[in-house]
């Protein structure tokens, strides 16, 4: 099962209970659509209390089996909040790969398949090549069939 993290941007400066509200808003969205687990994202404490986690503040992780309608209903609500709370954004997160909407963001069928990119798994690599070669020693010629420069075009 994939994770999805989604964090709540405010447009303006609030205060931390505030975010909080505004992010259990979008959880209380998000807990409508079938199939999904929703929950406070949480990280590794920053300070000395008693709790081993702490949460982090504006995120939430989601889980389940996404489907194209789940990844649909999840860009449309992500949208919505958005825009009715008039926030800077929404980032929905998987590892190091984020898509952010907006209350503009149109919800089309180029957003899903981004969706669909950023729940991929394995990650869709940046650019398809050749995996790396070693390390050559001083003076050695590349190895046959490298030419030792950039790639010829195609």
């Amino acid at each position: 099962m994939s994770e999805l993290r989604l964090l709540v941007e405010p447009a303006a400066a609030v205060s931390a209970d505030r975010v909080d509200q505004l992010t259990g808003g979008l959880a209380d969205d998000l807990r409508s659509v079938r199939g999904l687990r929703v929950a406070y994202a949480q990280s590794p404490a920053t300070t000395h209390g008693k709790s081993q986690q702490a949460w982090e503040l504006g995120m939430l992780a989601v889980g389940g089996l996404f489907s194209a309608a789940t990844m649909r209903t999840i860009a449309v609500i992500a949208v919505a909040y958005a825009d009715r709370i008039k926030a800077r954004s929404v980032r929905l997160r998987r590892g190091d790969r984020e898509l952010v909407v907006t209350g503009a963001t149109k919800v089309d069928d180029a957003l899903v398949a981004q969706l669909v990119a950023l729940l991929a798994d394995p990650p869709p690599a940046a650019e398809p090549g050749p995996p790396p070669l070693p390390p050559a020693e001083p003076g050695a010629l590349p190895p046959a069939g490298t030419s030792g420069g950039a790639a010829a075009g195609g």
